[in-house]
């Protein structure tokens, strides 16, 4: 900002025309100075909340739904199924006859798009008679869905079953969702991971009734018309737009990591020597203010200052911050993101060096996210990663409570916990089966 200061001063010791010359090169300089701040990498609160779309919830979500629904040949296989276009067909019927039947009542609204058991077996008799008489299908199955770790991580699933289990979880989720976000259920942790809205209000069943008219209409312009979605469609539709209505859409605010927040750090990554290093990476906690408009914790910050002195120590070339819009419910601020702004800020630290992971929301899901994160991005498995914190939390992570907690919250440990280093330090292997995604949690799958 000196430099404006001098072009301000010399416009009044030049002529006129010079000084219409100088007055414009201020203006520029202004809006450029004013791009530059714009395009800085987010620092932490989103101060105009992003919009996240179905497209992109569902695919965060619901990657088999997803999966059906983009590869035309199999979308094409389920729409001419008789059984399935039945389900469908009574999915639509309900949305239609939904204002008469319910007389804004929540409660009948909310059980509009609720699958019934009976709705689930028919479901799933008809995806695997599907599986078993077309070999399209099969090969979908073999292509698209084995490959990948996000719906299974036991290497003897049957492939059958990627497919028919899968859809039973993907009902159950959208049940789920309904009967937090709608009825107004409790869900695992409500402190957090509440609805928004008085579900007993009138204003929220006309809400509802609102949202229910307008399912048929797609969010593009080649979505497929009523008459012609899949047996699920409309009941999808219902759970994403419910998560969008209460702003619980944090499963996919920040996406496309790689192109953005990680994006220097990524780079640097396909040049690193990893056998400079003991540890592939530094794998910071979030602990997020239980105070509205705090940005960062003092624990957090505490937490930071811990792993600054692990890299300043050369254990390894990334420190992973991990943590998502968590405490306190609601709150704009990203733990991931603030952290990632102290240590640049504070500490000095380049952005080559700081990996974010936005989405954890328990202990639990920062080990098992920052798993996802190195694995994805193929960073060595055969050097562990060094898990840093304060003393208190790291003696829960080795606790048999910690343990427990990870076979009923994921069904398995995210990583295998190695040596201790030191009270506040422990070596830790990133496993594979952190990379299967869960609907069960929609807030972070």
């Amino acid at each position: 900002m000196e430099t404006f200061e001098v072009l301000r001063r010399a416009v009044k010791r030049v002529s006129p025309l010079n000084r219409l010359g100088i007055s414009m090169l201020i203006v520029s300089l202004t809006y450029c100075h004013a791009q530059a701040v714009q395009t800085q990498p987010n620092r932490g609160r989103l101060k105009s909340q992003s919009f996240t779309s179905e497209h992109a919830l569902t695919e965060r979500i619901f990657p088999l739904l997803e999966a059906l629904s983009e590869d035309l040949g199999t979308r094409q296989l389920l729409a001419s199924d008789p059984d399935l276009g039945e389900l469908m067909r009574d999915r639509w019927s309900s949305v239609a006859s939904a204002p008469h039947r319910c007389d804004q009542n929540t409660a009948c609204f909310c059980e509009t798009l609720r699958y019934d058991e009976k709705q689930v077996d028919k479901g799933s008799t008809a995806l695997a008679h599907l599986f078993a008489t077309q070999p399209a299908l099969r090969a979908f199955v073999k292509e698209k869905l084995q490959p990948s770790d996000l719906f299974s991580y036991e290497a003897n699933t049957r492939p059958e079953d990627l497919l028919v289990s899968g859809w039973r979880h993907a009902a159950q989720s959208i049940n789920s969702i309904i009967s937090t976000y709608c009825e107004g259920k409790a869900p695992r942790y409500p402190l957090i991971d509440s609805m928004t809205y008085d579900p007993g209000s009138k204003s929220f069943a006309q809400l509802i009734g609102v949202i229910l008219a307008g399912l048929t209409i797609g969010e593009s312009t080649t979505d497929a018309p009523p008459q012609s979605t899949l047996f699920f469609t409309a009941s999808l539709r219902f759970a994403i737009r419910l998560l969008q209505a209460n702003g619980r859409d944090e499963a996919a605010r920040l996406t496309s990591l790689e192109a953005s927040e990680n994006t220097v750090a990524l780079a640097r990554a396909k040049s690193v020597n990893w056998a400079e290093y003991p540890y592939t990476s530094i794998l910071l906690l979030g602990e997020g203010p239980e105070i509205a408009g705090v940005d960062l914790s003092p624990w957090g910050k505490e937490r930071v200052r811990l792993g600054v002195a692990a890299y300043r120590a050369g254990q390894a070339p990334f420190i992973v911050v991990s943590g998502g819009f968590v405490h306190p419910s609601k709150t704009p601020y990203c733990e991931a993101l603030e952290m990632k702004r102290y240590l640049l800020e504070v500490y000095g630290l380049p952005e080559s060096a700081v990996l974010i992971e936005p989405y954890a929301r328990h202990t639990t899901t920062n080990l098992r996210n920052a798993s996802r994160l190195v694995i994805e991005h193929a960073f060595p498995l055969d050097r562990p990663i060094l898990v840093v914190s304060d003393p208190i939390q790291m003696a829960y992570i080795e606790s048999a409570v910690f343990s427990r907690r990870n076979l009923a919250e994921l069904g398995y440990a995210p990583m295998r916990l190695g040596k201790k280093i030191s009270p506040t330090a422990i070596e830790a292997t990133p496993l594979k089966q952190a990379l299967l995604r869960d609907a069960a949690d929609p807030l972070d799958p």
